[in-house]
């Protein structure tokens, strides 16, 4: 397993690829004017001298002096062919630097477009001026073009969307835990501020209004993105919207790359547990060309470069395209069985399967989009979750057969559940895995809705308790082949932290201090009952799933639930079918408390008192109950002993 990088050259890192620089810097530490009397601090590397060059601009709010080396040379964390550009690195207005500039609520746009003015009018610059940069180095260039300095050639704002909206800090109603209090150790915002105002409101409308603005944007784009960034979904959203209503006079000329890339690790081949081939620097060679072409006049073939360019994960092969519509997909539905399978439509009514969600032991976070610099535990990207999130009793695994073809999945998955519940709010979290044939179950992307929340974010809803409700769960965008041999696997839990808050299941007002509450939450499986994967496939071969019926093997509903040991009997209903099978109950760490062997034809009622093998009282807690078939098919639950 790979280790996390030091916070500062992580957050360098952030930007833009790795590249060393063709010379040693010089740079000259100075201060440059804006128009309310402020200044702003600035580095400035003139590299050969100052002989009048295109001029490619830098703003942060990292702190300029972090780019230096010793000896006055900078970090080389950018890609620019130094023999060509001088650049500019300047504190954000309030950070570092320029802390002395301060002043509430101002459009750091407006330091960006006089930033760009002054660098045109140096005897060092020829009037060309390119702004790069990731994150909030690019949400900046976006605010900056949208002033329109005229001395602003091209941009390239990375790993970044312009628009600021409630699906930010929220997914399906559920706080982006992990994210927010990283922004707010960033010193961006205030988890309080976001957590106030965890419904959709007119609020919200007027904040993504103000800040949805492609019409202002009259500079050609090179944006950059990975499948297992914050927020995927809405750059490709971005580029769609900027590619149809941006000026007119570039709206051809925006690019986007989309890599298998983590938000910190942009143009690295190494992602979590898996290497990518042909995935390193690919954005770095494209923005070398993007700026030789806008800057220089270089006529090296860049506006022959097509629009989106993906790398398609599984195959790991980089595709093209005109444009994103211009990626034809046909939605294909896998369907969940109360046994584990996902595949064809369900004939029968299967009952339920039950889930125990208790919010003192959440299922933990690991891999896809995380990013958090401060936890050094906090890995992104593809890892393993199998030994991790699914050998944990509150997970419900659904697995496909193993694919004869590949199957190519470009956009965003959907998952539709049906849930009754014993409390009047909970969450469902879903993972979407690759699973490899030697076990390996690799995340590619996750999601989670609150219950209060399954109509729209609009207004809460609370369940009723006993009643069955159906919801879905949409997932950022992917683009991934599963490959023959491979299984496609959904995990379904109830929680996914730190990655995503966790709900305690009271009812009470989110986001407050109260008392926590195990929910037994029930997903259903009949011909009518919503429970099913869609994805969006590039059309090809269709996977040919079995029809044979399964073995009639069933794990009822384990009662009463939750289960107190000291005074109750749990009563757990069992099916066999034609063919032996083994039920055992087991701890978290999968040690077996309790077996029955039972025989082909059983239908029966098994009974607990709640004794280990020992003869020893179970603490509280979390346990599983597992029916294994002879003929593979397996049954899961959970109980909760208090």
């Amino acid at each position: 397993m790979r280790t996390r990088l030091g916070l500062c050259t992580l957050w360098l890192l952030l930007t833009v690829p790795v590249i060393p620089l063709s010379a040693q810097l010089p740079f000259v530490d100075t201060t440059i004017p804006v128009r309310d009397g402020k200044v702003l601090a600035a580095d400035i590397y003139h590299n050969g001298g100052i002989a009048a060059k295109p001029v490619v601009l830098v703003q942060t709010p990292y702190n300029r002096t972090a780019y230096r080396l010793s000896l006055g040379r900078p970090v080389s964390v950018f890609p620019l062919d130094t023999t060509w550009y001088h650049y500019v690195f300047v504190d954000w207005r309030g950070f570092y630097g320029s802390t002395s500039a301060a002043v509430s609520g101002y459009d750091r746009g407006l330091d960006g477009y006089d930033i760009v003015e002054w660098i045109a009018a140096q005897p060092w610059c020829n009037g060309k001026v390119a702004t790069i940069g990731g994150s909030a180095l690019g949400n900046i260039q976006f605010l900056t073009a949208r002033h329109h300095p005229p001395h602003l050639v091209c941009a390239s704002p990375t790993i970044i969307d312009y628009r600021n909206e409630y699906s930010d800090y929220y997914f399906h109603g559920v706080l982006r835990l992990e994210h927010v209090s990283t922004l707010e150790r960033l010193g961006f915002l205030t988890v309080d501020a976001i957590t106030s105002r965890p419904v959709e409101n007119a609020l919200w409308d007027v904040v993504r209004n103000q800040t949805d603005f492609p019409e202002d944007i009259a500079v050609p784009l090179l944006m950059c993105t990975g499948w297992y960034d914050h927020y995927p979904s809405d750059i490709v959203r971005a580029f769609r919207d900027l590619r149809e209503r941006s000026d007119a006079k570039v709206r051809d000329q925006h690019k986007i790359i989309i890599g298998p890339w983590s938000h910190g690790e942009v143009d690295q081949a190494e992602q979590g547990d898996l290497r990518f081939p042909n995935a390193a620097m690919v954005y770095r060679d494209a923005v070398l060309q993007f700026l030789a072409y806008h800057l220089l006049g270089a006529k090296n073939g860049w506006p022959l470069q097509p629009a989106v360019r993906y790398y398609e994960m599984g195959s790991n092969i980089w595709k093209s395209a005109a444009s994103w519509e211009s990626i034809a997909t046909t939605p294909f539905t896998l369907h969940m069985h109360s046994n584990g399978r996902l595949g064809e439509p369900r004939s029968r009514d299967e009952g339920v399967r039950i889930l125990a969600y208790d919010p003192r032991y959440p299922s933990p976070s690991y891999g896809g989009a995380r990013f958090n610099p401060f936890d050094p535990d906090a890995l992104p990207g593809p890892l393993n979750i199998a030994g991790t999130v699914e050998s944990r009793p509150d997970a419900l695994l659904f697995t496909s057969d193993a694919l004869d073809e590949a199957l190519s999945i470009v956009g965003m998955p959907r998952v539709d559940f049906t849930i009754r519940s014993d409390r009047t709010d909970t969450d469902v979290s879903v993972r979407l895995c690759d699973v490899y044939p030697d076990g390996r179950s690799i995340i590619l992307s996750d999601g989670i809705r609150r219950m209060r929340f399954r109509d729209g974010t609009d207004r809460e809803r609370f369940m009723q308790p006993g009643t069955a409700y159906t919801s879905f769960i949409t997932l950022p965008v992917v683009a991934h082949s599963i490959q023959p041999g491979h299984r496609i696997r959904l995990v379904l839990s109830s929680s996914d932290w730190p990655r995503f808050d966790r709900n305690l299941n009271n009812g009470g007002t989110m986001y407050s201090p109260g008392d926590t509450v195990v929910a037994t939450n029930s997903f259903i499986f009949s011909t009518t009952a919503a429970a099913s994967l869609t994805l969006e496939v590039v059309p090809g071969p269709t996977p040919v799933w079995s029809t044979a019926e399964p073995m009639p093997v069933s794990l009822g509903v384990p009662y009463p639930h939750p289960f107190d040991a000291n005074t109750l009997t749990l009563s757990i209903p069992v099916t066999t079918g034609e063919a032996h099978a083994t039920c055992t109950i087991t701890d978290a760490l999968g040690r077996t408390l309790a077996t029955w062997q039972l025989a082909r034809g059983t239908s029966t009622t098994l009974r607990w008192n709640g004794l280990d093998t020992r003869g020893q009282r179970v603490p509280p807690g979390m346990y599983s109950i597992r029916l294994a078939h002879e003929n593979g098919v397996l049954y899961r639950s959970v109980i909760a002993v208090r």
